[in-house]
């Protein structure tokens, strides 16, 4: 096939980099004298799914040396814009050469895809297909069962089950004698769920005993405290639920450990 257009545009996470990148690049080639990637960063993946399988310098490093890409283009910012914003950027240093934006086979409909107003109006051809009509992988079926590395905190430690938009579930796991510091969140609900261990929950002006299979709820804006009174470690499922999520939505009242 000859080649149709200057730039081939490809954008996404590539997180991690599968056999269905791989196809979709040598197919945009094909239709190209250069493949450019526009590769989403560590923030806008942060955002999406919590974070990273791969850092963006990883990522990057590995699809430039695939024979067909040219070049790999870090995106700028993390919000829902960045792939058009890169599309722009990238249009007004080659406004002279014909371009197109490639879309792979889980990427069919028009209307729902974020950059066809932008590539329109920028006289960029949406091309369809390629890499194949049917999705060969799924950065998030190779990842869906990869869990977060475990954080350490003085009173034990946790790690992230999963994440999404409005909600986060993880694990924590409190030391014998332990106790979290007095906190709430401004932008949270949570929920717990005991696993195994004896706790005792301090809520507002209230306090109860947990046990195995027993749970509670905290409202959001409710102070709280976990403390693990029993001679094992105490497993706690914690589901978050609200329209920010972040580590750094804890206002600390009281410390064990000095962090007030």
């Amino acid at each position: 096939m000859s080649k149709k257009y200057d730039f081939a545009l490809i954008s996404g996470g590539f997180d991690p980099v599968h056999i269905g990148h791989l196809a979709m690049i040598k197919d945009a080639k094909r239709i190209s004298d250069n493949v450019i990637v526009l590769l989403n960063s560590d923030k806008w993946l942060i955002r999406k799914k919590g974070k990273p399988f791969m850092v963006e310098a990883q990522r990057a490093q590995i699809l430039e040396e695939f024979g067909s890409v040219s070049e790999v283009i870090i995106q700028k910012n993390d919000d829902d814009e960045s792939s058009n914003n890169a599309i722009i950027d990238f249009h007004k240093s080659h406004s002279d050469k014909t371009i197109c934006y490639c879309n792979g086979g889980d990427r069919s409909q028009e209307d729902k895809i974020r950059e066809a107003k932008t590539c329109k109006t920028l006289g960029i051809d949406l091309k369809f297909g390629i890499g194949g009509i049917h999705k060969l992988e799924s950065s998030s079926n190779l990842t869906k069962n990869h869990l977060s590395e475990t954080e350490q905190r003085p009173w034990g430690n946790f790690h992230i089950i999963a994440k999404g938009q409005g909600y986060q579930i993880k694990e924590m796991n409190i030391k014998p004698g332990k106790k979290q510091s007095l906190q709430r969140h401004k932008n949270r609900s949570e929920y717990w769920q005991v696993i195994d261990g004896l706790g005792m929950v301090y809520l507002e002006d209230s306090k109860f005993k947990l046990e195995k299979n027993d749970n509670i709820f905290i409202p959001q804006g409710d102070l709280h405290r976990l403390e693990n009174i029993g001679n094992n470690l105490l497993t706690v499922v914690e589901i978050q639920v609200g329209e920010k999520i972040s580590e750094d939505d804890i206002e600390r009242i009281e410390d064990d450990f000095g962090r007030v």
